[in-house]
């Protein structure tokens, strides 16, 4: 039985990663055909919205199929680290010719700009934390000694 802070904790994740989903497949479909200096842009929102919001549902369908969420989200995990990566390379590569709104519109582009640095930030902050809380437990246990 999960304790209520980890529930706690899993839900508000949950929630924050459904609302960025949801965000994303809006914003790329209002604007998939207002970004002429790449065009794929819209696109990546749109399959990365897609693929949160099934991660989020099998995040919580784990309470009740845990083996089979288990295995779909590890796949689901693989494609969007395959796309994170296609994804910045589609909208940072066109960082220093993006001149304004008409080469695409700046709420599609600076969204998929700052979606993209926040998961970076997880992606830091997952690798980070642990190594960070490992040193410390480490040396406080060396402390007790």
């Amino acid at each position: 039985m999960e304790s209520s802070t980890s529930l706690c904790l899993r839900i508000i994740t949950g929630t924050v990663w459904f609302g960025l989903a949801i965000a994303s497949v809006v914003i790329g479909a209002i604007y998939k055909d207002n970004c002429p200096i790449q065009p794929r842009i819209p696109i990546f929102l749109m399959v990365t919205g897609g693929t949160h919001l099934a991660f989020v549902l099998f995040f919580f369908l784990r309470c009740f199929l845990e083996i089979c969420s288990i295995v779909l989200e590890g796949m689901i995990g693989i494609f969007s680290f395959v796309w994170f990566i296609i994804g910045s390379v589609w909208v940072f590569g066109v960082y220093s010719q993006y001149k304004g709104p008409d080469q695409c519109d700046e709420i599609l582009y600076y969204f998929a700009f700052a979606f993209l640095i926040f998961e970076y930030v997880i992606i830091g902050l997952g690798l980070i934390v642990p190594c960070c809380t490992c040193s410390l437990r480490t040396f406080w246990y060396e402390r007790l000694d």
